[in-house]
Protein backbone atom coordinates (compact mmCIF):
# COMPACT_ATOMS: atom_id res chain seq x y z
CA UNK A 1 0.00 0.00 0.00
CA UNK A 2 0.81 3.55 -0.60
CA UNK A 3 0.87 5.70 2.69
CA UNK A 4 -0.18 9.28 2.44
CA UNK A 5 -0.89 11.87 5.05
CA UNK A 6 -4.13 13.64 4.51
CA UNK A 7 -2.93 16.64 2.75
CA UNK A 8 -0.54 14.76 0.46
CA UNK A 9 -2.82 12.75 -1.27
CA UNK A 10 -4.76 15.51 -1.94
CA UNK A 11 -1.67 17.17 -3.99
CA UNK A 12 -0.31 13.61 -5.02
CA UNK A 13 -3.46 12.58 -6.75
CA UNK A 14 -4.40 15.79 -8.44
CA UNK A 15 -0.23 16.14 -9.87
CA UNK A 16 -1.20 12.35 -11.33
CA UNK A 17 -4.51 12.74 -12.98
CA UNK A 18 -3.51 16.17 -14.61
CA UNK A 19 -0.60 14.06 -16.11
CA UNK A 20 -3.27 11.28 -16.80
CA UNK A 21 -6.03 13.47 -18.37
CA UNK A 22 -4.26 14.94 -20.92
CA UNK A 23 -1.19 12.63 -21.88
CA UNK A 24 -1.71 12.04 -25.13
CA UNK A 25 -1.51 8.39 -24.97
CA UNK A 26 -4.83 8.95 -22.68
CA UNK A 27 -7.07 11.44 -24.67
CA UNK A 28 -5.46 12.14 -27.90
CA UNK A 29 -7.96 12.49 -30.47
CA UNK A 30 -8.40 8.92 -32.48
CA UNK A 31 -8.21 9.30 -36.37
CA UNK A 32 -7.50 5.92 -37.39
CA UNK A 33 -6.28 2.07 -36.66
CA UNK A 34 -3.32 -0.46 -37.13
CA UNK A 35 -4.92 -3.59 -38.55
CA UNK A 36 -2.04 -5.03 -39.94
CA UNK A 37 1.40 -4.58 -38.35
CA UNK A 38 4.78 -6.15 -38.93
CA UNK A 39 6.91 -6.38 -36.37
CA UNK A 40 9.33 -3.74 -36.99
CA UNK A 41 7.20 -0.24 -36.93
CA UNK A 42 6.70 2.30 -34.22
CA UNK A 43 4.79 5.31 -33.90
CA UNK A 44 6.07 8.32 -31.80
CA UNK A 45 8.80 5.64 -30.37
CA UNK A 46 5.89 3.22 -29.42
CA UNK A 47 5.95 -0.25 -31.39
CA UNK A 48 2.67 -0.31 -33.17
CA UNK A 49 0.13 -3.60 -32.25
CA UNK A 50 -2.62 -4.63 -34.09
CA UNK A 51 -6.01 -2.31 -32.95
CA UNK A 52 -3.75 0.29 -32.05
CA UNK A 53 -4.92 3.65 -31.98
CA UNK A 54 -3.25 6.11 -34.21
CA UNK A 55 -3.52 10.00 -33.16
CA UNK A 56 -3.17 13.46 -34.77
CA UNK A 57 0.60 14.53 -35.05
CA UNK A 58 1.56 10.74 -35.34
CA UNK A 59 4.59 9.58 -36.97
CA UNK A 60 4.92 6.02 -37.93
CA UNK A 61 8.48 4.95 -38.80
CA UNK A 62 9.11 1.34 -40.21
CA UNK A 63 12.52 -0.54 -40.66
CA UNK A 64 13.37 -2.78 -43.97
CA UNK A 65 11.20 -5.74 -42.42
CA UNK A 66 7.83 -3.21 -40.99
CA UNK A 67 5.06 -2.09 -42.34
CA UNK A 68 1.57 -1.22 -41.25
CA UNK A 69 -1.57 -0.78 -42.57
CA UNK A 70 -3.66 2.30 -41.47
CA UNK A 71 -7.46 2.23 -41.50
CA UNK A 72 -9.03 5.81 -40.45
CA UNK A 73 -12.80 6.63 -39.41
CA UNK A 74 -13.96 7.22 -43.04
CA UNK A 75 -13.02 4.32 -44.16
CA UNK A 76 -9.79 5.66 -45.99
CA UNK A 77 -6.62 2.83 -45.80
CA UNK A 78 -3.13 3.95 -45.86
CA UNK A 79 -0.15 1.21 -46.12
CA UNK A 80 3.29 2.19 -45.12
CA UNK A 81 6.07 0.21 -47.01
CA UNK A 82 8.92 -0.94 -45.45
CA UNK A 83 11.82 1.52 -44.35
CA UNK A 84 9.34 4.44 -44.42
CA UNK A 85 8.65 7.67 -42.69
CA UNK A 86 4.78 9.13 -42.26
CA UNK A 87 3.96 11.59 -40.06
CA UNK A 88 0.07 12.47 -40.06
CA UNK A 89 -0.53 16.10 -40.17
CA UNK A 90 -4.24 16.44 -40.01
CA UNK A 91 -7.14 14.31 -39.96
CA UNK A 92 -11.10 16.00 -39.43
CA UNK A 93 -13.64 13.90 -40.20
CA UNK A 94 -18.11 14.63 -40.04
CA UNK A 95 -19.33 11.48 -40.68
CA UNK A 96 -23.06 12.88 -41.06
CA UNK A 97 -21.77 15.17 -43.82
CA UNK A 98 -19.36 12.76 -45.33
CA UNK A 99 -16.82 15.48 -45.41
CA UNK A 100 -13.19 16.26 -44.06
CA UNK A 101 -9.86 16.67 -44.54
CA UNK A 102 -6.54 14.62 -44.49
CA UNK A 103 -3.33 15.58 -44.67
CA UNK A 104 0.18 13.46 -44.47
CA UNK A 105 3.75 13.93 -45.03
CA UNK A 106 5.97 11.16 -46.85
CA UNK A 107 9.40 11.54 -45.45
CA UNK A 108 10.53 8.52 -47.25
CA UNK A 109 9.82 4.84 -48.40
CA UNK A 110 6.73 4.42 -49.90
CA UNK A 111 2.18 4.69 -49.35
CA UNK A 112 -0.49 2.66 -50.82
CA UNK A 113 -3.27 4.75 -50.46
CA UNK A 114 -7.06 3.54 -50.62
CA UNK A 115 -9.22 6.61 -50.66
CA UNK A 116 -12.26 6.46 -48.41
CA UNK A 117 -15.13 9.19 -47.95
CA UNK A 118 -12.71 12.01 -48.08
CA UNK A 119 -11.15 11.13 -50.60
CA UNK A 120 -14.24 11.69 -52.74
CA UNK A 121 -14.41 15.61 -51.82
CA UNK A 122 -10.83 15.82 -53.29
CA UNK A 123 -9.48 16.88 -49.29
CA UNK A 124 -7.13 13.99 -49.58
CA UNK A 125 -3.32 15.39 -49.75
CA UNK A 126 -0.09 13.69 -48.90
CA UNK A 127 2.99 15.50 -49.24
CA UNK A 128 6.53 14.11 -49.90
CA UNK A 129 9.93 15.54 -50.22
CA UNK A 130 9.06 15.73 -54.08
CA UNK A 131 6.01 16.94 -54.55
CA UNK A 132 2.33 17.25 -53.30
CA UNK A 133 -0.58 14.58 -54.89
CA UNK A 134 -4.03 15.15 -54.10
CA UNK A 135 -6.18 12.12 -54.65
CA UNK A 136 -10.01 12.31 -55.48
CA UNK A 137 -11.74 9.01 -55.07
CA UNK A 138 -9.16 6.71 -55.77
CA UNK A 139 -5.99 4.27 -55.41
CA UNK A 140 -2.60 5.54 -55.15
CA UNK A 141 0.96 4.07 -55.18
CA UNK A 142 3.04 7.25 -53.64
CA UNK A 143 6.91 6.94 -53.02
CA UNK A 144 9.30 9.78 -53.23
CA UNK A 145 9.98 9.31 -56.49
CA UNK A 146 7.16 8.19 -58.52
CA UNK A 147 2.73 8.32 -58.25
CA UNK A 148 0.78 6.08 -59.58
CA UNK A 149 -2.79 6.21 -59.64
CA UNK A 150 -4.12 2.77 -59.99
CA UNK A 151 -8.39 4.61 -59.82
CA UNK A 152 -9.55 7.63 -59.66
CA UNK A 153 -7.49 10.48 -60.38
CA UNK A 154 -4.39 12.10 -58.33
CA UNK A 155 -2.69 15.58 -59.03
CA UNK A 156 0.84 15.85 -58.91
CA UNK A 157 2.43 19.19 -58.04
CA UNK A 158 6.46 20.00 -57.97
CA UNK A 159 8.78 22.40 -59.89
CA UNK A 160 5.69 24.88 -60.16
CA UNK A 161 3.98 22.17 -62.57
CA UNK A 162 1.02 20.36 -61.65
CA UNK A 163 -0.30 17.01 -64.04
CA UNK A 164 -3.05 15.17 -63.36
CA UNK A 165 -3.08 11.33 -63.21
CA UNK A 166 -6.36 8.72 -64.52
CA UNK A 167 -6.51 5.76 -63.47
CA UNK A 168 -3.32 3.39 -64.79
CA UNK A 169 -0.97 6.90 -65.14
CA UNK A 170 2.25 6.91 -63.99
CA UNK A 171 5.17 10.26 -63.10
CA UNK A 172 8.16 10.14 -61.97
CA UNK A 173 9.16 12.69 -59.40
CA UNK A 174 12.61 14.54 -59.18
CA UNK A 175 13.99 16.41 -56.48
CA UNK A 176 12.11 20.01 -57.45
CA UNK A 177 11.72 18.91 -61.36
CA UNK A 178 8.62 18.60 -63.02
CA UNK A 179 6.57 15.96 -62.40
CA UNK A 180 7.26 14.15 -65.62
CA UNK A 181 3.82 13.74 -68.40
CA UNK A 182 1.27 11.10 -67.55
CA UNK A 183 2.19 7.75 -68.95
CA UNK A 184 2.43 4.03 -68.50
CA UNK A 185 4.07 3.05 -65.34
CA UNK A 186 7.78 0.78 -66.16
CA UNK A 187 7.61 -2.85 -66.55
CA UNK A 188 6.28 -4.47 -63.63
CA UNK A 189 6.39 -1.67 -61.61
CA UNK A 190 2.86 -2.70 -60.59
CA UNK A 191 3.68 -6.35 -59.35
CA UNK A 192 6.89 -4.96 -57.52
CA UNK A 193 4.98 -2.39 -55.49
CA UNK A 194 2.08 -5.83 -54.90
CA UNK A 195 4.79 -7.56 -53.22
CA UNK A 196 6.39 -4.56 -51.48
CA UNK A 197 2.33 -4.37 -49.44
CA UNK A 198 1.76 -7.78 -49.44
CA UNK A 199 2.01 -9.38 -46.12
CA UNK A 200 5.71 -10.42 -44.54
CA UNK A 201 6.93 -12.96 -42.24
CA UNK A 202 5.81 -12.19 -38.75
CA UNK A 203 3.28 -9.79 -39.73
CA UNK A 204 -0.33 -10.04 -38.00
CA UNK A 205 -3.66 -9.72 -39.58
CA UNK A 206 -3.60 -8.12 -43.55
CA UNK A 207 -3.67 -11.09 -46.57
CA UNK A 208 -0.46 -13.05 -46.53
CA UNK A 209 2.00 -13.41 -49.89
CA UNK A 210 0.81 -15.68 -52.53
CA UNK A 211 -3.06 -13.96 -52.49
CA UNK A 212 -2.47 -12.83 -55.97
CA UNK A 213 -0.03 -14.87 -58.32
CA UNK A 214 1.99 -13.17 -60.81
CA UNK A 215 -0.58 -14.84 -63.82
CA UNK A 216 -3.33 -13.73 -62.37
CA UNK A 217 -2.14 -10.31 -62.09
CA UNK A 218 -1.05 -10.07 -65.51
CA UNK A 219 -4.56 -11.45 -67.34
CA UNK A 220 -5.78 -8.59 -65.37
CA UNK A 221 -3.72 -6.18 -66.71
CA UNK A 222 -3.94 -7.51 -70.04
CA UNK A 223 -8.19 -7.23 -69.40
CA UNK A 224 -7.44 -3.31 -68.87
CA UNK A 225 -5.40 -2.46 -71.21
CA UNK A 226 -5.93 -5.02 -74.48
CA UNK A 227 -2.78 -6.08 -75.01
CA UNK A 228 -0.71 -9.40 -73.90
CA UNK A 229 2.01 -8.16 -71.52
CA UNK A 230 0.69 -4.45 -71.16
CA UNK A 231 0.38 -2.51 -67.57
CA UNK A 232 -2.32 -1.79 -65.93
CA UNK A 233 -3.47 1.72 -67.60
CA UNK A 234 -7.38 1.45 -68.11
CA UNK A 235 -10.56 2.81 -66.05
CA UNK A 236 -11.39 -0.95 -64.57
CA UNK A 237 -14.71 -0.72 -66.02
CA UNK A 238 -17.20 -2.23 -63.76
CA UNK A 239 -17.74 -5.63 -65.14
CA UNK A 240 -18.31 -9.31 -63.17
CA UNK A 241 -16.40 -9.83 -60.84
CA UNK A 242 -13.74 -13.45 -61.81
CA UNK A 243 -13.77 -15.77 -59.14
CA UNK A 244 -12.29 -14.51 -55.95
CA UNK A 245 -9.03 -16.21 -54.84
CA UNK A 246 -8.42 -17.46 -51.71
CA UNK A 247 -7.62 -14.87 -48.57
CA UNK A 248 -6.81 -15.74 -45.24
CA UNK A 249 -8.03 -12.29 -44.37
CA UNK A 250 -10.87 -10.99 -46.44
CA UNK A 251 -10.27 -7.43 -44.23
CA UNK A 252 -7.44 -5.57 -45.56
CA UNK A 253 -7.81 -3.72 -48.75
CA UNK A 254 -4.60 -4.80 -51.35
CA UNK A 255 -4.52 -3.19 -54.86
CA UNK A 256 -3.99 -6.82 -56.14
CA UNK A 257 -7.64 -7.10 -55.10
CA UNK A 258 -8.93 -3.89 -56.91
CA UNK A 259 -7.41 -5.04 -60.07
CA UNK A 260 -9.51 -8.61 -59.39
CA UNK A 261 -12.71 -7.45 -58.97
CA UNK A 262 -12.45 -4.27 -60.90
CA UNK A 263 -14.46 -2.06 -59.01
CA UNK A 264 -13.13 0.45 -56.46
CA UNK A 265 -16.55 -0.33 -54.78
CA UNK A 266 -14.97 -3.88 -53.88
CA UNK A 267 -11.69 -2.27 -52.38
CA UNK A 268 -13.78 -0.07 -50.24
CA UNK A 269 -15.98 -2.14 -48.86
CA UNK A 270 -13.45 -4.95 -46.87
CA UNK A 271 -12.67 -1.79 -45.07
CA UNK A 272 -16.64 -1.16 -43.95
CA UNK A 273 -16.75 -4.59 -43.14
CA UNK A 274 -13.42 -3.87 -40.65
CA UNK A 275 -14.58 -0.54 -39.16
CA UNK A 276 -17.96 -2.58 -38.51
CA UNK A 277 -16.44 -5.47 -36.86
CA UNK A 278 -14.33 -3.02 -34.78
CA UNK A 279 -17.61 -1.46 -33.42
CA UNK A 280 -19.14 -5.09 -32.76
CA UNK A 281 -15.54 -5.19 -30.89
CA UNK A 282 -16.50 -2.08 -28.91
CA UNK A 283 -13.41 -0.64 -29.86
CA UNK A 284 -15.08 2.98 -29.48
CA UNK A 285 -19.18 2.17 -29.13
CA UNK A 286 -21.59 5.03 -28.26
CA UNK A 287 -23.46 4.12 -25.09
CA UNK A 288 -23.76 4.78 -21.33
CA UNK A 289 -22.19 3.15 -18.70
CA UNK A 290 -24.20 3.06 -15.37
CA UNK A 291 -22.76 1.93 -11.53
CA UNK A 292 -21.43 2.95 -8.58
CA UNK A 293 -18.92 5.21 -6.99
CA UNK A 294 -17.22 4.98 -3.61
CA UNK A 295 -13.98 6.98 -1.67
CA UNK A 296 -13.24 9.35 1.29
CA UNK A 297 -14.53 12.99 1.66
CA UNK A 298 -12.18 14.75 3.53
CA UNK A 299 -13.41 18.65 4.95
CA UNK A 300 -11.60 21.16 6.58
CA UNK A 301 -12.92 24.59 7.83
CA UNK A 302 -10.98 27.36 5.49
CA UNK A 303 -9.89 30.05 7.71
CA UNK A 304 -6.83 31.39 8.16
CA UNK A 305 -6.44 32.58 11.27
CA UNK A 306 -6.98 29.26 13.22
CA UNK A 307 -6.13 25.44 12.99
CA UNK A 308 -8.95 23.58 12.31
CA UNK A 309 -8.64 19.60 12.50
CA UNK A 310 -10.13 18.31 9.37
CA UNK A 311 -13.09 15.17 9.01
CA UNK A 312 -13.40 12.18 6.94
CA UNK A 313 -16.21 9.89 5.85
CA UNK A 314 -17.08 7.53 3.37
CA UNK A 315 -18.42 8.97 0.28
CA UNK A 316 -20.78 6.34 -2.01
CA UNK A 317 -23.33 6.71 -4.75
CA UNK A 318 -24.06 6.29 -8.31
CA UNK A 319 -22.38 5.98 -11.45
CA UNK A 320 -23.44 7.59 -14.73
CA UNK A 321 -20.86 7.55 -17.71
CA UNK A 322 -22.22 8.62 -21.32
CA UNK A 323 -19.74 7.98 -24.43
CA UNK A 324 -20.34 9.83 -27.54
CA UNK A 325 -18.03 8.03 -30.46
CA UNK A 326 -19.16 10.33 -33.08
CA UNK A 327 -18.21 13.35 -31.30
CA UNK A 328 -14.94 12.16 -29.19
CA UNK A 329 -17.12 13.57 -25.81
CA UNK A 330 -17.54 11.97 -22.66
CA UNK A 331 -19.65 12.77 -19.75
CA UNK A 332 -19.73 11.11 -15.91
CA UNK A 333 -21.99 11.96 -13.48
CA UNK A 334 -21.38 10.59 -9.69
CA UNK A 335 -24.32 11.70 -7.44
CA UNK A 336 -24.38 10.38 -3.71
CA UNK A 337 -23.77 10.52 -0.21
CA UNK A 338 -21.09 11.14 2.48
CA UNK A 339 -21.97 8.80 6.18
CA UNK A 340 -21.46 10.87 8.86
CA UNK A 341 -19.82 9.23 11.96
CA UNK A 342 -17.11 9.91 14.59
CA UNK A 343 -15.76 13.57 13.83
CA UNK A 344 -17.98 14.39 10.97
CA UNK A 345 -18.82 17.75 11.59
CA UNK A 346 -17.29 19.66 8.74
CA UNK A 347 -18.83 16.54 6.34
CA UNK A 348 -21.60 17.56 4.00
CA UNK A 349 -24.01 15.68 3.28
CA UNK A 350 -24.52 14.80 -0.41
CA UNK A 351 -22.64 15.56 -3.69
CA UNK A 352 -23.21 15.64 -7.26
CA UNK A 353 -20.04 15.79 -9.43
CA UNK A 354 -19.76 16.06 -13.47
CA UNK A 355 -17.04 15.47 -15.45
CA UNK A 356 -16.45 15.90 -19.08
CA UNK A 357 -19.35 17.29 -20.59
CA UNK A 358 -21.55 15.91 -23.92
CA UNK A 359 -23.49 18.63 -24.04
CA UNK A 360 -22.31 20.56 -27.86
CA UNK A 361 -22.96 24.15 -26.26
CA UNK A 362 -20.29 23.18 -23.42
CA UNK A 363 -16.61 22.81 -23.39
CA UNK A 364 -15.54 19.04 -23.73
CA UNK A 365 -13.65 19.00 -20.82
CA UNK A 366 -12.36 15.90 -21.37
CA UNK A 367 -12.02 12.99 -24.64
CA UNK A 368 -13.48 9.93 -25.55
CA UNK A 369 -10.38 7.84 -27.04
CA UNK A 370 -11.20 4.13 -27.39
CA UNK A 371 -13.30 1.86 -25.04
CA UNK A 372 -10.48 1.80 -22.49
CA UNK A 373 -9.37 5.24 -22.59
CA UNK A 374 -11.30 8.09 -21.50
CA UNK A 375 -12.06 10.35 -19.22
CA UNK A 376 -12.69 13.91 -18.23
CA UNK A 377 -11.68 17.19 -15.99
CA UNK A 378 -14.54 19.33 -14.12
CA UNK A 379 -17.34 20.20 -15.93
CA UNK A 380 -18.45 24.13 -16.48
CA UNK A 381 -21.60 26.06 -17.60
CA UNK A 382 -20.86 28.98 -20.46
CA UNK A 383 -19.53 31.54 -17.84
CA UNK A 384 -16.44 28.55 -16.83
CA UNK A 385 -18.73 28.18 -13.09
CA UNK A 386 -18.50 24.62 -12.32
CA UNK A 387 -21.70 22.68 -12.89
CA UNK A 388 -20.77 20.14 -9.79
CA UNK A 389 -22.78 20.82 -6.67
CA UNK A 390 -22.14 19.86 -2.76
CA UNK A 391 -25.53 20.22 -0.78
CA UNK A 392 -27.38 21.12 -3.25
CA UNK A 393 -25.22 24.27 -4.02
CA UNK A 394 -22.41 24.94 -6.75
CA UNK A 395 -18.93 24.59 -5.83
CA UNK A 396 -15.98 26.43 -5.91
CA UNK A 397 -12.42 26.98 -7.10
CA UNK A 398 -13.14 23.43 -8.20
CA UNK A 399 -10.19 20.92 -9.47
CA UNK A 400 -10.94 17.49 -10.22
CA UNK A 401 -11.30 14.57 -13.35
CA UNK A 402 -12.33 10.99 -13.42
CA UNK A 403 -10.33 8.29 -15.56
CA UNK A 404 -10.47 4.95 -16.79
CA UNK A 405 -7.09 2.91 -15.17
CA UNK A 406 -5.11 0.06 -16.07
CA UNK A 407 -4.15 -3.14 -14.14
CA UNK A 408 -0.57 -1.17 -14.53
CA UNK A 409 -1.68 1.79 -13.37
CA UNK A 410 -3.62 0.18 -10.07
CA UNK A 411 -0.52 -1.45 -9.31
CA UNK A 412 1.84 2.13 -9.76
CA UNK A 413 -0.88 3.73 -6.47
CA UNK A 414 -0.77 0.18 -4.31
CA UNK A 415 2.99 -0.70 -4.70
CA UNK A 416 4.73 -0.33 -1.39
CA UNK A 417 3.89 -3.62 0.33
CA UNK A 418 3.42 -5.56 -3.10
CA UNK A 419 -0.42 -6.43 -2.27
CA UNK A 420 -1.31 -5.35 -6.25
CA UNK A 421 1.09 -7.99 -7.37
CA UNK A 422 -1.22 -10.73 -5.88
CA UNK A 423 -4.42 -8.89 -6.84
CA UNK A 424 -6.48 -10.37 -9.53
CA UNK A 425 -7.53 -7.42 -11.31
CA UNK A 426 -10.76 -8.18 -13.40
CA UNK A 427 -10.16 -8.19 -17.03
CA UNK A 428 -13.90 -7.52 -18.03
CA UNK A 429 -15.32 -7.64 -21.03
CA UNK A 430 -17.68 -4.23 -21.28
CA UNK A 431 -17.13 -3.33 -17.52
CA UNK A 432 -14.83 -0.22 -16.46
CA UNK A 433 -13.68 1.36 -13.83
CA UNK A 434 -11.11 3.83 -12.71
CA UNK A 435 -10.14 6.76 -10.29
CA UNK A 436 -11.68 10.28 -9.58
CA UNK A 437 -10.70 12.84 -7.75
CA UNK A 438 -11.43 16.27 -6.45
CA UNK A 439 -11.12 19.52 -4.65
CA UNK A 440 -13.18 22.09 -4.02
CA UNK A 441 -14.90 25.08 -1.41
CA UNK A 442 -18.10 25.65 -0.51
CA UNK A 443 -18.68 28.47 1.77
CA UNK A 444 -15.84 28.26 4.69
CA UNK A 445 -15.29 24.90 3.61
CA UNK A 446 -12.60 23.27 1.43
CA UNK A 447 -13.31 19.64 0.56
CA UNK A 448 -11.13 16.87 -1.10
CA UNK A 449 -12.14 13.71 -2.46
CA UNK A 450 -10.35 10.74 -3.44
CA UNK A 451 -12.32 7.85 -5.34
CA UNK A 452 -12.84 5.11 -7.75
CA UNK A 453 -15.61 4.32 -9.70
CA UNK A 454 -16.93 1.14 -11.74
CA UNK A 455 -19.93 1.37 -14.29
CA UNK A 456 -21.18 -1.68 -17.01
CA UNK A 457 -23.43 -1.87 -19.55
CA UNK A 458 -27.21 -2.89 -17.77
CA UNK A 459 -28.93 -5.47 -17.89
CA UNK A 460 -32.66 -6.36 -17.45
CA UNK A 461 -34.28 -7.75 -14.52
CA UNK A 462 -36.17 -10.36 -16.74
CA UNK A 463 -32.61 -11.21 -17.70
CA UNK A 464 -31.40 -11.92 -14.43
CA UNK A 465 -31.34 -16.33 -14.00
CA UNK A 466 -33.98 -18.11 -11.70
CA UNK A 467 -31.91 -20.69 -10.71
CA UNK A 468 -28.36 -22.02 -10.90
CA UNK A 469 -24.85 -20.75 -9.89
CA UNK A 470 -22.02 -18.87 -11.01
CA UNK A 471 -18.93 -17.76 -8.85
CA UNK A 472 -17.58 -13.98 -9.88
CA UNK A 473 -13.60 -13.59 -9.61
CA UNK A 474 -12.36 -9.87 -9.38
CA UNK A 475 -10.68 -6.99 -7.51
CA UNK A 476 -11.59 -4.83 -5.10
CA UNK A 477 -9.83 -1.11 -4.54
CA UNK A 478 -10.14 1.21 -1.88
CA UNK A 479 -9.27 4.75 -0.59
CA UNK A 480 -8.35 3.63 3.24
CA UNK A 481 -7.87 5.85 6.14
CA UNK A 482 -5.75 4.53 9.00
CA UNK A 483 -5.64 6.18 12.20
CA UNK A 484 -5.42 9.44 10.50
CA UNK A 485 -2.88 7.97 7.19
CA UNK A 486 -4.64 7.58 3.74
CA UNK A 487 -3.47 5.27 1.58
CA UNK A 488 -4.60 2.98 -1.47
CA UNK A 489 -5.33 -0.73 -1.02
CA UNK A 490 -6.68 -3.44 -3.04
CA UNK A 491 -7.52 -7.56 -2.82
CA UNK A 492 -9.16 -10.06 -4.52
CA UNK A 493 -13.21 -10.60 -4.85
CA UNK A 494 -14.91 -13.74 -5.22
CA UNK A 495 -18.41 -14.59 -5.25
CA UNK A 496 -20.29 -17.38 -5.46
CA UNK A 497 -23.83 -16.49 -6.45
CA UNK A 498 -27.20 -19.16 -6.12
CA UNK A 499 -29.82 -17.52 -8.15
CA UNK A 500 -32.17 -20.07 -7.07
CA UNK A 501 -32.01 -18.46 -3.35
CA UNK A 502 -31.17 -15.06 -4.66
CA UNK A 503 -28.11 -14.99 -2.56
CA UNK A 504 -24.66 -14.77 -2.84
CA UNK A 505 -21.62 -15.56 -0.76
CA UNK A 506 -18.71 -12.70 -0.69
CA UNK A 507 -15.18 -12.92 0.15
CA UNK A 508 -12.53 -10.37 -0.10
CA UNK A 509 -8.71 -11.71 0.33
CA UNK A 510 -5.46 -9.40 1.25
CA UNK A 511 -7.42 -6.39 1.31
CA UNK A 512 -5.37 -3.84 3.36
CA UNK A 513 -4.07 -7.03 5.13
CA UNK A 514 -7.40 -8.37 5.73
CA UNK A 515 -10.06 -10.96 5.13
CA UNK A 516 -13.47 -10.40 4.40
CA UNK A 517 -16.62 -12.79 4.85
CA UNK A 518 -20.18 -12.76 4.14
CA UNK A 519 -23.88 -12.56 2.34
CA UNK A 520 -25.39 -10.69 0.03
CA UNK A 521 -28.95 -10.81 -0.64
CA UNK A 522 -30.84 -9.59 -4.11
CA UNK A 523 -32.94 -6.28 -3.75
CA UNK A 524 -36.52 -6.86 -5.01
CA UNK A 525 -34.79 -5.80 -8.23
CA UNK A 526 -32.96 -9.04 -9.16
CA UNK A 527 -30.06 -6.89 -10.79
CA UNK A 528 -28.94 -5.42 -7.54
CA UNK A 529 -27.57 -6.97 -4.34
CA UNK A 530 -26.38 -5.93 -0.73
CA UNK A 531 -24.86 -6.84 2.48
CA UNK A 532 -22.34 -6.88 4.93
CA UNK A 533 -18.77 -8.59 5.26
CA UNK A 534 -16.64 -9.31 8.82
CA UNK A 535 -12.93 -8.37 8.41
CA UNK A 536 -10.58 -10.84 10.23
CA UNK A 537 -8.86 -7.96 11.59
CA UNK A 538 -9.81 -5.48 14.62
CA UNK A 539 -13.52 -5.00 14.18
CA UNK A 540 -13.51 -4.20 10.70
CA UNK A 541 -16.92 -3.86 8.96
CA UNK A 542 -17.60 -3.81 5.12
CA UNK A 543 -20.83 -2.93 3.66
CA UNK A 544 -21.21 -3.81 -0.17
CA UNK A 545 -23.39 -3.10 -2.25
CA UNK A 546 -23.62 -3.64 -6.27
CA UNK A 547 -25.42 -4.63 -9.23
CA UNK A 548 -25.38 -7.35 -12.27
CA UNK A 549 -23.77 -5.64 -15.70
CA UNK A 550 -23.74 -7.61 -19.17
CA UNK A 551 -20.74 -9.45 -20.44
CA UNK A 552 -19.89 -10.76 -23.86
CA UNK A 553 -21.36 -14.04 -23.76
CA UNK A 554 -24.13 -13.44 -20.63
CA UNK A 555 -26.78 -10.87 -19.92
CA UNK A 556 -25.02 -11.22 -16.14
CA UNK A 557 -21.76 -11.85 -17.01
CA UNK A 558 -19.93 -9.16 -14.77
CA UNK A 559 -20.92 -7.38 -11.44
CA UNK A 560 -19.90 -4.11 -10.06
CA UNK A 561 -20.52 -2.20 -6.99
CA UNK A 562 -19.04 -0.11 -4.10
CA UNK A 563 -17.60 -1.14 -0.45
CA UNK A 564 -17.78 0.87 2.66
CA UNK A 565 -15.46 -0.23 5.33
CA UNK A 566 -15.51 0.71 9.04
CA UNK A 567 -13.41 -0.04 12.18
CA UNK A 568 -11.99 1.21 15.03
CA UNK A 569 -10.33 4.65 13.99
CA UNK A 570 -10.35 3.25 10.65
CA UNK A 571 -12.42 3.78 7.29
CA UNK A 572 -12.49 3.39 3.55
CA UNK A 573 -14.28 3.44 0.54
CA UNK A 574 -13.82 1.96 -3.14
CA UNK A 575 -15.42 -0.39 -5.51
CA UNK A 576 -15.05 -3.70 -6.55
CA UNK A 577 -15.38 -5.51 -10.38
CA UNK A 578 -15.78 -9.36 -11.54
CA UNK A 579 -16.48 -11.46 -13.64
CA UNK A 580 -18.14 -14.86 -14.31
CA UNK A 581 -15.98 -17.77 -14.47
Amino acid sequence: MRRLSGQRIGQSVMAALAVAMFSASALAQEVGKASAVNPNATANLRTITIGASITHKERIQTTSAGSVQLLFLDKTSMTVGPNSDLTIDEYVYDPNAGSGKLAATLGKGALRFVGGQISHTGDAEIRTASATVGIRGGVALIGTHHVYAGYGSSTVSSGGSTVTLGAGEYTALQGGQPPSPPGPPPPNFVLNQIQLFQSGSGQFGGVARGAASQGNVQRAENRATGTPGGSVAGSLTPQAPPPPTPRINPVVSTLNQTIQTSTQQSAVQPLAQQIQQEQAANARPSLTLTGFVGGLMTSVFNASTYYAPSSTGVAGGTASVALDATTGRMQANFNGDVAHGPNSYYLPTTFNYQFGSTDPNLDAQGAYGDYNHFGGAAAEDKTGKPLSTINGLPVTNQVGAMLTVTREQARQLTSDDGSAATTNFCQCDYTRWGLWANQSTRSSYADTILGFWVAGRPTTATEVPTSGQATYAGHVIAAIDNQGTQYVSTGNFSNTVNFGTRSGQVTVTGLDSTNYTGQVQFLPDPRNFAGSLAGDTGARQMALTGSFFRGASSPVGEMGGAVAISGTNYLGGGIFAAQKK
